[in-house]
């Protein structure tokens, strides 16, 4: 069902009060006026004029009418059903951002005293997939060019993974204040269980952790009797934390633990051999992305003091805090109204570790807190907190030596990730450079064997800047690169095992094809382009995956057009014209304004083309053969490439 339009005479209503939340309106013709029934009688709400939404409230939170809706005058609305406006509020920004500046604007409002209202608007608000703020914090700096622009397209860009999405849909929760501790748990708070500390005498250090936790609003912390340390030998030897199976066998058991009491963090460690030092690691219920910078794991530990003093307090607080993956929307508004102010007190013992301790026990902090720096970039899309974790995560490694392998390849991933996040919001080329070289320098430290994941994760992430690079300032051993990276991702994420990943890297792999293939005028380069985005459909569908089945069918149109310039074969040049019409259709139903444009300018040069040769006919059209490819098809980088067709680009890397 789509909208529909509806006429109403002078005094009808639209719905009334106490009705259920099925349609929202916005006003074409006309004028409508909310009216509410209490105890002193109607009184008038608010009146609407043409462009004007209202009814969205109830729709955004579910809840029944407030008001009773009525036409002063003739009036016509366009109603848009439950579904179909939750829809759009997903997938098209201009909607969500025209329902936040209305509520924005209803807010700060001359009614946004009365507590009833402005709580129905603070909850309403909270359900929108992004935040209601000031304008100000709407405003993103003016960026800066370096060079040429980097290319506005889907490649290189970080997908929004889960936990950044509820980032950035939380807003800051007005009703509570930063040092006022919440009177009871709720089921939107947030639940930390500490756990007993090894060698932790008279569980002193135990009470302590939970007194550092104490007072943080929406954060309650428990004590439970067990250490984790006892059920995992060997944990608490040297070099445990880099062993996979002792510590995905302390992450099992700690989630099991989790899972009995709805926590959503333990922590847990042990007093160092030296009787010096806390070690300190975090859990939280489900791991994070791969490809979230501030992502904590099984490496991340915290030093502290044993005894630690009251100036450790807020490092202990931010560092649990950013570990916590939320799993609700009143979860992300704790953690952004808590998180940045704790992590600013933090910065002093975080940034710039005592000199007393140890070189790798200050790198453990500084990784820490360049995580908490990274999550506070989430929450408030402030990049001034990237470059404090890009200054804590080089610090970090400066201090580490070439036997902490595992935790420099972890460090360099991180880097590479918060560096190109920074270049492509800045347009700045030598930010991309350094992403591109700390990528490089993260597979050289982490083992294709023991963590392919994370090693495909980061072949990827360095093919796509390097294309981003090229297409900045002009490099076809930067597109080389990139395409032997690409190709060693796919290898690690193929079609049965990981069918959305393999698709978003044929379809970048794709893109990058064509580029290289029209630099070089190659046909077989540019026909292996086209056999990515036939890959890549094999997995996506309209249905499941619009938006992107749509961007794979406008960089398969892409690649044929290509294909039709540099072969003469115009039967592509028709199918390429086909792949944007399908990709246009899709992109203009799910309000994809963008794209879409972009994809009917393509349209229109593939249909020029066709005008300017259509007395042109191909005897015996190339377009007739397969394009499928097959997984294990060999193919001949070294001679099509001219260079070498090792996967890692001549980097020397951990097996």
């Amino acid at each position: 069902m789509r909208t529909i339009t509806k006429v109403f005479r002078d005094g009808e209503s639209i719905y009334h009060q106490g009705d259920e939340s099925l349609w929202a309106f916005e006003v074409l013709e006309g004028s409508v006026e909310l009216v509410k029934d209490g105890p002193e009688g109607l009184t008038v709400m608010a009146r609407l004029k043409a462009g004007e939404l209202f009814g969205e409230l109830g729709i955004i939170d579910n809840a029944p009418r407030a008001a009773t809706a009525r036409a002063r005058g003739a009036v016509t609305v366009k109603a848009i059903p439950r579904d179909e406006f939750l829809r759009q509020m997903e997938s098209d920004p201009d909607t969500a951002l025209k329902v936040m500046t209305k509520l924005a604007k209803r807010m700060k409002g001359p009614d946004h005293n009365d507590p009833i209202r402005a709580a129905a608007y603070r909850a309403a608000a909270s359900n929108l997939p992004v935040p209601v703020a000031e304008p100000t914090s709407l405003q993103a700096p003016p960026p800066l060019r370096v060079g040429r622009p980097l290319p506005q397209n889907l490649i290189g860009d970080r997908k929004s993974t889960f936990i950044e999405k509820i980032f950035d849909a939380v807003v800051k929760d007005p009703t509570r204040r930063l040092g006022k501790r919440a009177k009871a748990p709720t089921p939107g708070d947030i639940l930390v269980m500490v756990g007993k500390l090894r060698d932790d005498f008279e569980d002193m250090q135990h009470k302590l952790i939970l007194g550092a936790l104490d007072g943080i609003p929406g954060v309650r912390a428990v004590a439970i009797d067990r250490d984790l340390t006892r059920f995992v030998p060997g944990i608490t030897e040297p070099g445990a934390n880099t062993n996979d199976e002792l510590m995905k066998r302390a992450t099992r058991d700690a989630r099991a633990w989790m899972s009995d009491q709805n926590a959503d963090l333990l922590i847990w460690g042990n007093v160092d051999p030296t009787g010096r030092n806390l070690e300190l690691h975090f859990t939280a219920t489900a791991s994070s992305p791969g490809e979230r910078p501030g992502r904590f794991t099984a490496l991340n530990v915290l030093n502290v003091p044993v005894d630690f003093y009251t100036d450790w307090v807020p490092l202990i607080r931010a560092v649990t805090l950013a570990a916590i993956d939320p799993r609700s929307f009143s979860q992300g508004r704790i953690l952004r109204s808590a998180l940045p102010a704790i992590a600013v007190a933090a910065r002093a013992m975080g940034a710039e570790p005592s000199a007393a301790m140890e070189p790798a026990e200050r790198a453990a902090i500084l990784a820490c807190y360049g995580n908490v720096c990274a999550v506070c970039a989430q929450l408030e899309g402030d990049r001034s907190w990237y470059h404090g974790a890009v200054e804590a995560w080089r610090a970090a490694i400066e201090l580490l030596g070439s036997e902490q392998s595992p935790i420099l390849g972890q460090l360099y991933q991180q880097l590479g990730l918060a560096l190109q996040i920074i270049a492509e919001r800045t347009n700045d080329t030598d930010s991309l450079e350094q992403a591109a070289d700390a990528y490089r320098r993260s597979l050289m430290h982490i083992s294709r064997r023991r963590q392919i994941i994370d090693w495909g994760l980061v072949k990827y992430r360095l093919g796509c800047v390097l294309y981003k690079l090229d297409m900045a300032v002009g490099d076809d051993n930067a597109l080389r690169e990139a395409i032997h990276a690409c190709q060693a991702a796919r290898g690690v994420f193929n079609k049965y095992t990981h069918p959305i990943r393999f698709s978003e890297i044929s379809n970048a792999l794709a893109q990058i094809l064509q580029v290289y293939g029209d630099n070089a005028r190659s046909v077989p380069i540019l026909e292996y382009a086209v056999k990515s985005c036939v890959s890549a459909l094999q997995v996506r569908t309209p249905d499941t995956a619009p938006l992107q089945w749509a961007s794979i069918q406008n960089t398969l149109g892409s690649a044929l057009f290509l294909l039709a310039k540099h072969t003469g074969e115009w039967e592509y040049m028709r199918a390429s014209g086909e792949a944007f019409r399908l990709a246009l259709a899709v992109y203009k139903e799910h309000g994809a304004g963008r794209m879409a444009v972009v994809t009917e300018r393509n349209l229109q040069r593939s249909e020029k083309q066709l005008q300017n040769t259509s007395d042109r006919r191909a005897a015996d059209p190339v377009w007739a053969q397969n394009f499928n490819v097959a997984d294990d098809e060999p193919y001949d980088w070294s001679a099509i490439l001219g260079g070498n067709d090792d996967a890692s680009g001549g980097i020397n890397e951990v097996a």
